[in-house]
């Protein structure tokens, strides 16, 4: 099959896929004393980026690492995420947290994650992947908010990654027509040095945008948060550049709507192209649902654009993981 056309399959699938998940029964308790981590890297860590962002009144913080670079032991919860279950950062996080007292979750495909959780004390949680991480997300961002609301720290999750779920139902045919939103971001983006800013809750959206761009596209962009953006980024801009703001109106206080407001301004008057995105909905889970999909297939798109023969393939990140596997020996 053609690589284009195996990824847009996969998509193609979220909305059932999101039914799927969220039928599961997933592991459950009191409510943890103290913080709840979610812990992965790559696309399996995009949507505990996200869930954070969404629990921001909560104890719920995201982990992208060899370990949890605070404390953690008991009264703490883990759910550590992998689509393949043989991520060694993630295997290692959820071991060390283990071993100090916490509680653990593993969800993953399949692999070593999932015998490792059962060794060491940990539930494991197997799910549906598709044939990516990148093209998987439901599977990393579904399982992880639905644990966290069987443990009574999150709210109405299961209701909106059910919405989730027919919003994309209802939408995707649209997001791939070939003058959908993606096709228009991606021609913005063609040929442009590219900055994407975005406020403190779309931090996530911005950062998983960039990933895809890089791995889909082949290609980078430059990525920053307001209001810290507009008190050094902002002194380069000087109209060479194409800036994408996605502005989040649910999300957005009135400080921080002024804030990406002067930034767009001003990167009119200094000539910049100018394109906002902007997020629909009031539901923080299904918002953010709806624009990494979106986000996903700009950058699926725009890989196609820019003459991308495999948007498929991450062959140095495979090298990366073979030469650390050696080095660690594991």
């Amino acid at each position: 099959m053609d690589p284009y056309e195996r990824i847009r399959t996969d998509y193609r699938e979220w909305p059932e896929l999101l039914e799927d998940l969220v039928a599961m029964e997933y592991p459950g308790g009191e409510p943890v004393e103290g913080t709840a981590f979610i812990a992965g890297m790559g696309g399996s860590g995009h949507g505990a980026r996200i869930i954070s962002r969404c629990l921001k009144e909560r104890r719920v913080r995201a982990s992208n690492d060899f370990r949890i670079r605070t404390h953690v032991g008991r009264g703490d919860l883990v759910v550590a995420v992998s689509y393949s279950g043989e991520t060694l950062e993630t295997i290692n996080t959820l071991a060390e947290a283990v071993a100090q007292g916490a509680e653990g979750v593993a969800i993953a495909g399949g692999g070593r994650l999932l015998d490792a959780a059962s060794g060491m004390g940990a539930r494991p949680v197997k799910v549906r992947v598709l044939s990516s991480p990148r093209s998987s997300f439901p599977s990393v961002y579904a399982p992880p908010a639905l644990v966290l609301e069987s443990y009574g720290l999150m709210r109405a999750a299961t209701a909106q990654m059910g919405r989730l779920a027919d919003v994309l139902g209802n939408s995707m045919d649209e997001l791939m027509k070939a003058d959908g939103e993606p096709a228009t971001i991606a021609e913005f983006m063609r040929g442009r040095k590219v900055a994407v800013y975005a406020g403190w809750h779309a931090e996530p959206l911005a950062f998983r945008f960039s990933a895809m761009l890089n791995e889909y596209a082949k290609t980078r962009c430059y990525t920053a948060t307001a209001p810290e953006l507009a008190h050094n980024e902002i002194e380069a801009m000087d109209g060479t550049e194409a800036i994408i703001t996605i502005r989040d109106g649910a999300g957005e206080d009135a400080e921080l709507r002024a804030a990406l407001d002067s930034v767009e301004e001003l990167a009119g008057e200094r000539g910049s192209a100018l394109l906002r995105v902007e997020l629909p909905g009031e539901e923080c889970l299904v918002r953010y649902g709806y624009g990494v999909a979106l986000l996903d297939l700009t950058a699926l798109e725009l890989a196609r654009r820019r003459g991308v023969e495999d948007p498929y393939s991450t062959p140095n990140i495979s090298i990366y993981k073979e030469r650390l596997r050696g080095k660690l020996g594991r």
